[in-house]
């Protein structure tokens, strides 16, 4: 049985531990990349499938479809910036990310969750001149929810063996 090989000549592992490991939000894209070309190269080989029961491939199919469209919404993820007054100290800048894919282990009940991403008096003087789309906020908003998610919902990856590991 001859293992299956991308249009590089690459045999498909998708392990992308070594050319990946400590992903950053501007090597995203090409992780995607890599994946959409590895996975149809998977789905519209000739070359008898390695994986030993169609239930397994189903749930490899599944894993990695699922998988690809969640990098994808990573990379541009849904969220509004907001002011939120607390009572025992200073107004602090939130973010309200969508996200329906695993915290901690478990999909969440809610919809959202929350980040924070600063305090109001590192970019404004007073309540009165916030200004949410500033662009500096904005980086900074997309970095912190980027480490965030990272923290509580690593990239985790499955190899053509079903073996799970985490970026």
């Amino acid at each position: 049985m001859e293992p299956i090989k991308n249009k590089y000549g690459r045999p498909l592992t998708f392990d992308y531990a070594k050319l990946y490991s400590g992903l950053t939000r501007s090597e995203l894209n090409g992780l995607i990349d890599l994946i959409q070309s590895d996975f149809n190269s998977f789905i519209s080989s000739e070359i008898e499938v390695t994986i030993p029961s169609t239930k397994e491939f189903i749930k490899f199919y599944d894993y990695w479809k699922s998988k690809t469209e969640e990098l994808i919404y990573r990379d541009n993820i849904t969220y509004t910036l907001s002011v939120v007054k607390n009572r025992e100290s200073s107004p602090t800048i939130l973010a309200k990310v969508k996200w329906h894919y695993k915290l901690n282990g478990k999909v969440p009940k809610s919809k959202y969750t929350s980040v924070h991403i600063c305090s109001l008096s590192k970019y404004f003087k007073d309540r009165e001149s916030v200004d949410l789309k500033n662009p500096t906020l904005i980086y900074e908003a997309e970095n912190k929810i980027w480490e965030y998610l990272n923290r509580v919902s690593p990239i985790e990856l499955m190899k053509i063996t079903g073996e799970l590991y985490t970026l």
